[in-house]
C-alpha cells in the first residue's frame, strides 16, 4: 500500500544541527530496505520544521519499525493514499 506521512517537530527537537538527532533520522532512512519499506519520495520544509514522506509498506509493523527511531523527533501523521488516477478509477466502479 502507498502512504503519505508528515513528520513535524519544533526548534527544540530539530535534527538539522544536532548530530544525535540527525543519526536517528538517518537510522530510519537507512533501514527502509531491510524493513521492506520503499521510499517513493522524501521532502523537507526546513523553516517549517516539517518532513513529508511518500512510501510503500505492506504492514503496520513495517511502518512502526521504520518510524520508531524518529519518535523522539516529533509527531508523525500517516495516511494511506491512492494516486489521483487510481481514486478516479475506483469511482467508476
Amino acid at each position: 500500500m502507498l502512504f503519505h506521512a508528515t513528520q513535524t517537530h519544533d526548534y527544540s527537537t530539530c535534527h538539522a544541527h544536532d548530530e544525535e538527532r540527525k543519526a536517528l533520522m538517518m537510522k530510519s532512512m537507512q533501514s527502509a530496505d531491510s524493513i521492506g519499506i520503499k521510499i517513493v519520495g522524501a521532502y523537507a520544509d526546513p523553516p517549517g520544521h516539517t518532513l513529508y514522506f511518500i512510501f510503500e509498506a505492506n504492514s503496520t509493523e513495517q511502518i512502526v519499525q521504520f518510524f520508531d527511531p524518529m519518535i523522539e523527533l516529533g509527531n508523525v501523521d500517516i495516511h494511506p493514499v491512492l494516486s489521483l488516477q487510481g481514486a478516479l478509477e475506483q469511482l467508476k466502479k
